[in-house]
Parts: structure tokens; sequence; C-alpha cells
């Protein structure tokens, strides 16, 4: 059966939650913490969470997502990867009902905005969303999140002052400003290791703000130079390309494509 939703998803969300005898799969890119933790006051305690989202650091910075949120579900030894593409909402109760929606895990989406959606419990239907979920968790572009990660970022958020609103007489038509993290760079350098610095160091020398692992690479004897002792400055710059990632200051759009978010 497939059901429209053309109403708040709180109350129907939540008793499927409550419902829930052994997994919850989640996937939105904008994740509160007041819903992360009613979810936990309302589940069995033997119910497993998975979640796929989208860490920004931009985006924990605003307060559109809590990292807090995220925090939460991993102290509880629950699943949390991050898919920085991520733009779908849906959600699977026991793999036999799914809810696609327009809404994200946040208060206003569930209890405010006009959102719109279906509620399905076909049984092939719902077995080729789990099986989407779990591409998805699969997917080289996707990677899943661990403690030392977020208290990184929690780190990072705590050393930067209270968010304003930014001049956008600094931007032009087509920037987005919404992905801009639009503070002084000395302050989160504070918090990075001499790698990661490095690369954020070789990016800035790029020029762009969107830019390849090639653009990158080109610039490896810089690396090397700061680096004598390192001998594979290629793979260490590899890996330092995904920690920026994973701590939000670079979002990876895939097939070697980054876009800086600072």
């Amino acid at each position: 059966m497939i059901e429209i939703i053309n109403e708040p998803i709180n109350d129907r969300f939540f008793n499927l939650v409550s419902d829930s005898k052994k997994n919850i799969r989640l996937c939105a890119p904008y994740v509160k913490e007041p819903i992360v933790k009613k979810i936990y006051d309302n589940k069995k305690s033997s119910v497993k969470i998975d979640l796929i989202s989208n860490f920004s650091l931009p985006n924990f910075y605003k307060r559109s997502s809590d990292i807090e949120a995220f925090d939460r579900l991993i102290i509880n030894k629950d699943k949390v990867y991050n898919c920085q593409t991520l733009h779908a909402k849906f959600y699977i109760f026991d793999d036999k009902c799914a809810i696609i929606t327009s809404a994200n895990l946040t208060p206003s989406g569930f209890e405010k905005n006009i959102e719109y959606g279906v509620i399905i419990t076909d049984n092939l239907i719902v077995s080729q969303i789990v099986n989407d979920f779990k591409s998805l968790c699969n997917n080289e572009n996707t990677r899943q999140m661990n403690n030392t990660e977020i208290i990184k970022i929690k780190t990072i958020l705590n050393n930067l002052p209270t968010y304003k609103d930014l001049d956008i007489s600094k931007y032009n038509l087509y920037t987005e400003v919404d992905s801009i993290l639009d503070v002084d760079m000395n302050l989160i350098k504070s918090n990075l290791n001499n790698g990661q610095n490095k690369v954020v160091e070789i990016i800035e020398l790029i020029n762009s703000d969107e830019f390849t692992s090639a653009d990158v690479y080109s610039y490896e004897n810089v690396f090397a130079e700061a680096f004598p002792k390192n001998k594979t400055a290629k793979n260490s710059i590899r890996r330092n390309l995904q920690e920026l990632r994973d701590l939000g200051l670079i979002k990876f759009y895939g097939n070697g494509m980054y876009k800086k978010l600072w």
C-alpha cells in the first residue's frame, strides 16, 4: 500500500519508531538533536539505528544540523554514514515500512513546514528502498564516521565565534553562500594536524573554490618538501583530503571533484 502524507509526519514517524522491533534506517541531510533524542526516548533499547547524512562544517556552524545529534548516535554504538552529495530524505522501519518525504530530521520539518511524501508498506517496494539504502551506505563516496571525527568537529566548533549572517556583498550571484564557512581560517587550522594544514595550504594555492584531486597532486612537491621523511606523499595527500572531507571542510562530489567550504 502507498499512502500520501500531506500533513506533518511527527506523529506517524514516532509511532513507527515505537513499534519498531529490530532496526530503523534514517536518511536525511539535516539532522537536529531534539529529533534524535526523541527517537531514543521512544524506541526499544534493542532496536539499532543506521543514519546516512551530510557532514558539512558550515551546516554545523550555522546549526542547520547539530553535531550533538551525531555524537548521541555514536555514543549509543549506532552507525553514522557521511554522504556529502545527499539530498534524499527517507526512513525505514524494520524493513517493512518506509516513509519517503521532503522532511528532514528537524523539528521544523516534522511539525511546522509544509512537507509532502508517501508512506509505503508494499513489501516489494520497501525491499527495493532497503537495498538502495544499503547501496548508499556501501558506496565508495560514503564514509562511516567514528567518535574521533565527531570529537574533532566539536573541538573546531567550540573555537569559532558565534555565527552571524554573511556579508553577501562579498560574493557574486552564483555563490552558494549556505555552504560557506566565513570565519578566520586560523581558528580552524589550530585544530588540524600538520598534514591536514599542509593540504589546506595547497588547496588555497589552487585559488578556486572547486578543484580536482589532480590539482592537489600537482603540488606533491610542496607536500614532500614539508615532510622529507615521508616517501609516499601522494598517498598522504589522498588520506588528508579524506580527513578534511570527514571534518566537513571540503565537499567531495565523486570522480575526483571537490569543493572548498571556507
